[in-house]
């Protein structure tokens, strides 16, 4: 943590604070340094440690399970294949139950974001100084590094899904009234 942080109530809003990069007031772009300086951002500011966390997570979700995926075998499984099925089959068993249709995209679709979130919420579990502590070794002053923690990250996956589950109702039951 910077120098900054003598209090208990510093060492919070430290820890409250993204890596948010925005346009500047005066018309500059860059990084904000403190809270005030990213509030006055605005609606269009990114918080790059949210979104870098995230991407990250996806990725390694999919070269995990794509890893597994290519070496799959009969016989003696893995235990991380062992895991992949059972989280395949878990998120299968819960479409098959909640989504009476045929649909060659719902349960990929409810794996990807089932692990992501899964993930988002595992990297709770890293100590909490750990890793903002060797991004500001690299000089960087903020980083949340559990991305479900953001509001604009839950919030966008909970806007996003909730226009599959209405897409995905209305194609559905156009396809029903067509038989």
């Amino acid at each position: 943590m910077s120098g900054e942080v003598t209090t208990p109530s510093d060492y919070i809003k430290h820890h409250l604070q993204n890596l948010t990069y925005g346009q500047h007031p005066d018309g500059t772009w860059g990084v904000a340094h403190t809270g005030q300086e990213a509030a006055d951002m605005g609606f269009w500011a990114i918080h790059l440690d949210s979104m870098g966390w995230s991407i990250f997570l996806g990725l390694m979700f999919l070269l995990v399970f794509k890893s597994v995926a290519n070496r799959v075998t009969t016989g003696v499984p893995s235990g991380m294949q062992n895991f992949v099925e059972m989280v395949v089959e878990f998120i299968d068993d819960t479409v098959k139950d909640t989504f009476g249709h045929k649909n060659k995209l719902i349960a990929p679709l409810a794996l990807t974001i089932f692990m992501w979130v899964f993930l988002m919420n595992f990297m709770d579990l890293i100590p909490v100084d750990f890793i903002p502590y060797a991004a500001q070794l690299m000089g960087i002053g903020h980083m949340k590094v559990v991305p479900s923690t953001d509001p604009n990250i839950t919030l966008g996956m909970s806007f996003a899904i909730f226009m599959l589950i209405l897409f995905y109702s209305f194609k559905v039951g156009h396809l029903l009234k067509q038989r």
